[in-house]
């Protein structure tokens, strides 16, 4: 529900404009960090909390995601905006992943290549009826893409002074 909940704020407010998106728009990179560092910590909770094993789609999931978070947490501390054209290719390259495993798990009758030691067919969880660990990374790598697509804060312009 927190995932739904910040996808839905965050694509409204990026659509409304006005002065709440220009302050978002402000913190769009140390926000995007942050939920790329919570899907990176809830993944390995699932894995070495919960104990549950990753197939290869999550694998494949992760190697999007934790590379994603470290990089926009050194972005956020360097203010760093020329990151937004990478770090959007790891998150587009996430969410496709995301999809073809969320819909793998929606229908399970299709071949996979994970192995049966660690099915993509299977879900650790399922919120109400539909909400499954794929469908997490996916509503993360999506928040991530939309706080990237924030404009990026103007630097106040110095107009140049006549010499006198």
């Amino acid at each position: 529900m927190l995932v739904a909940a910040g996808l839905l704020g965050t694509i409204a407010i990026r659509l409304i404009g006005g002065e709440v998106r220009d302050e978002l728009a402000r913190f769009s990179l140390p926000l995007a960090a942050t939920v790329a560092t919570g899907a990176m910590a809830g993944s390995l909770y699932f894995s070495e909390i919960e104990n549950f094993t990753p197939c290869e789609l999550c694998w494949y999931q992760r190697i999007a995601m934790y590379p994603l978070a470290i990089i926009l947490i050194v972005a956020s501390l360097r203010r760093d905006q020329g990151i937004r054209p990478y770090a959007a290719v790891l998150a587009i390259g996430g969410s496709a992943i995301s999809i073809y495993h969320y819909q793998l798990q929606a229908f399970p009758d299709q071949g996979s290549s994970c192995s049966t030691d660690a099915p993509c067919t299977f879900r650790w969880i399922e919120v109400f009826g539909f909400v499954s660990i794929p469908l997490l990374a996916l509503g993360s790598f999506l928040i991530v893409l939309v706080l990237l697509s924030m404009p990026t804060p103007q630097s106040p312009t110095v107009l140049p002074q006549e010499p006198s």
